[in-house]
This record gives C-alpha cells, sequence and structure tokens, in this order.
C-alpha cells in the first residue's frame, strides 16, 4: 500500500498457494481485478481500491485466505486515505 506520496505504508506476499493471484487471474474480464497483472507493476488509485473491496467482500467464506483479507484490509485503507495498491508481477 502506498500513500498520496507513493511511499510504502504496508507490504505483504502472496501465500504458498498463490490465492492472490488465483483471485486476479481468475476474475471475469469486467473485474477491476482481472487488470492485476503477474509480469509487471500494476497500480490501483482509491477508486479502483473501492471496486475492489465490493469484489473481495462478494467472495464466498471459504475462498476468503489470510491473503485476500490483508488484500481487503490494503483496499480500505487505500480507499479511505486516498492512497494507492501496488502489485508487483514476478
Amino acid at each position: 500500500m502506498l500513500d498520496g506520496g507513493r511511499r510504502i505504508q504496508s507490504e505483504f506476499v502472496d501465500d504458498d498457494e498463490q490465492s492472490l493471484l488465483r483471485f486476479c487471474t481468475g476474475a471475469p474480464e469486467t473485474a477491476v481485478r482481472w487488470g492485476v497483472s503477474q509480469w509487471r507493476e500494476t497500480l490501483f488509485n482509491s477508486k479502483q481500491a473501492y471496486q475492489l473491496i465490493r469484489e473481495i467482500e462478494e467472495t464466498p467464506a471459504e475462498l476468503m485466505t489470510p491473503v485476500l483479507r490483508l488484500l481487503l484490509e490494503g483496499a480500505r485503507w487505500a480507499h479511505r486515505r486516498s492512497g494507492y495498491l501496488q502489485f508487483l508481477g514476478d
């Protein structure tokens, strides 16, 4: 998560099962998370973070992993503070 000055406020990595990657790559093309690249940097602004919050909240409880909960927390932070979510691909 980056603040308005694009300074890192918090960071985490995907889990061994790659649940974050699977959450993004398995999304429909109309979902904001579909735009997250697994090979390069992707940056979401606060409006995109809000849409991501909605998408995560629509995820069935049995598919929510600790990493997706961290992403939800980060998206809420970015939305409230007009910050950014930065995804770094491999």
